[in-house]
C-alpha cells in the first residue's frame, strides 16, 4: 500500500510515517498543500491523509485532485465544520494511532481498494 500524508506539522509527520511504514506500507509526506499536488500528478496513491490546515492551495482544489487520481481521502481536522469537504472519511484531533489504522483501512475497503 502506498500512503499521502500530508500536515503542516512536521513532528506529526514524522510519527505517522514511521507507524504507518511499520504497519501499513510506503509512506510518502508532504507539509503544504503544493508538495501534495506535485506528489498527486508524479505518483500512484492508495490513500491520502490530508489536513485541512494545509497552507498554499485551497483545500477542495487538493481532495478534487485525488479523487480525479482516484484516491480516497482521509480528512484530518482541527474540528472544523466538515459539511463543505468532500472526503471519504473524517478523522478530528487528537487521534490515536488505532482509530486512524481503523480508518484507512475501513475507507479503503469501502473505495474498493486492496490492502
Amino acid at each position: 500500500m502506498k500512503i499521502l500524508l500530508a500536515s503542516p506539522e512536521r513532528d506529526l509527520l514524522k510519527c505517522y510515517k514511521a507507524l504507518f511504514e511499520a504497519d501499513l506500507g510506503e509512506t510518502v509526506t508532504a507539509f503544504d498543500g503544493t508538495q501534495v499536488l506535485s506528489l498527486l500528478s508524479a505518483e500512484a496513491f492508495d490513500i491520502a491523509l490530508l489536513d485541512n490546515e494545509l497552507p498554499r492551495i485551497e483545500y477542495g482544489k487538493l481532495i478534487g485532485q485525488a479523487k480525479e487520481n482516484n484516491v480516497p481521502v482521509i480528512a484530518l481536522t482541527n474540528g472544523a465544520d466538515t459539511s463543505q469537504i468532500n472526503a471519504n472519511a473524517y478523522l478530528k484531533y487528537p487521534f490515536d494511532y488505532g482509530k486512524i489504522k481503523s480508518v484507512v483501512m475501513e475507507t479503503l475497503e469501502k473505495s474498493g481498494k486492496e490492502t
